[in-house]
């Protein structure tokens, strides 16, 4: 709820505004799920991901150059979503991001690993908005490479 506050606000307070929703972030700084895996594979020999939530991974450098190419580009103000191209499960994701470790990943079920908070089953957002504005959206697989080479 505080989040969609904070768009209405935006909204109510400035004419010419830009809210870009995002899901599933992954970068260089901070804790995200690719840091997460990584340092979780170290000290064990098997992982349990969940197999039941569906969406799309956003490497921070893709929504950056986004950002830039809706200012450059005088993109019509309003709301977009942004995220790499393409979907898949948190399993999923864990696999590709540890594809060449000697560790043993299994899905789970969200009813067999419990969080504090609902986390919804399908959150992929629809690009088209995005996409319309001549920016060419890299699949979140390709991002996880260049994401790894630049680290």
């Amino acid at each position: 709820m505080a989040k969609l506050q904070g768009e209405k606000k935006v909204q109510s307070i400035c004419s010419k505004w830009y809210i870009v929703r995002t899901s599933w972030v992954f970068g260089e700084f901070g804790h995200n799920f690719v840091y997460t895996m990584k340092r979780l594979a170290q000290t064990h020999p098997k992982l349990t991901v969940v197999s039941d939530q569906i969406g799309r991974p956003t490497w921070t450098r893709t929504l950056a150059e986004f950002l830039n190419h809706l200012t450059t580009s005088k993109s019509e103000y309003g709301i977009y979503h942004l995220s790499n191209k393409g979907s898949c499960s948190w399993y999923e994701f864990a696999k590709e991001i540890l594809k060449d470790e000697e560790i043993e990943i299994l899905p789970v079920t969200s009813d067999e690993y419990p969080q504090k908070a609902y986390r919804p089953r399908h959150s992929v957002m629809d690009l088209s908005k995005a996409k319309a504005t001549g920016f060419d959206i890299p699949t979140w697989q390709e991002a996880l490479i260049k994401f790894e080479e630049s680290r």
